[in-house]
């Protein structure tokens, strides 16, 4: 489950493709210029986001959810329907939307977790 939640910011996954796939190239690239500044370039923008910290973010808004320590490594498809809308909440808070719309979501939010979340956002 928390890979399911660090794979939804797209920005971070892309760049660390991009930069893996840079990396796995090597020397056959012709490039090797063009690599660097762009290997540069990723490396900045992954420390901008603040990539490395994505992890114990990600850990922080399960747990404040709800999740115990031991569910974070439990695949998503076998939680029931109500603890995979806290799964789809924690995907929405994890991304920082600008805006966000939510449509009863303290249907599936314990006390507990409602507060927890008001005071995160």
């Amino acid at each position: 489950m928390l890979q399911h939640i660090l794979n939804c910011d797209v920005e971070r996954e892309s760049l660390l493709k991009e930069q893996h796939d840079i990396l796995a190239a090597g020397d056959k690239i012709d490039v090797k210029e063009q690599n660097v500044a762009r290997l540069s370039e990723i490396s900045e923008r992954l420390k901008a986001i603040s990539s490395d910290q994505a992890e114990s973010k990600a850990i922080k808004i399960l747990t404040g959810l709800g999740f115990s320590q031991s569910e974070l490594t439990i695949p998503s498809k076998r939680f029931s329907g109500g603890w995979r809308m806290r799964i789809a909440i924690a995907k929405v808070v994890f991304c920082e939307p600008e805006i966000l719309l939510l449509d009863e979501p303290t249907n599936h939010l314990d006390l507990k977790a409602l507060a927890w979340l008001e005071e995160y956002i």
